[in-house]
């Protein structure tokens, strides 16, 4: 199992518990902005999301406090951006 996949799936199960509900691929795509096909290839690992990859490394190179404000930032421009935003916020419901 790639590091993507590792992440994918550790991403994927603290969704469900704070949800607290099963996600599907389905809803995993729709959160991701990406389709279900593009979705379960990452995750059985056909194929890499090239730039999630090059973020993540990105993140690690970071301080643990400067990659929560990155994320932080990204949830509030998430927000303003009704696109991005919705994605995420329809399958919390």
């Amino acid at each position: 199992m790639s590091n993507i996949q590792k992440t994918l799936d550790h991403i994927m199960r603290r969704l469900q518990v704070s949800l607290n509900r099963r996600l599907t691929y389905r809803d995993l795509a729709k959160m991701a902005g990406t389709s279900e096909r593009t979705m379960a290839e990452w995750m059985r690992g056909a194929t890499s999301p090239m730039a999630m990859n090059g973020l993540l490394n990105l993140m690690y190179a970071m301080k643990p406090d400067d990659a929560i404000q990155v994320l932080a930032l990204w949830r509030e421009t998430a927000q303003q951006d009704p696109t991005s935003a919705n994605k995420a916020q329809e399958i919390q419901k």
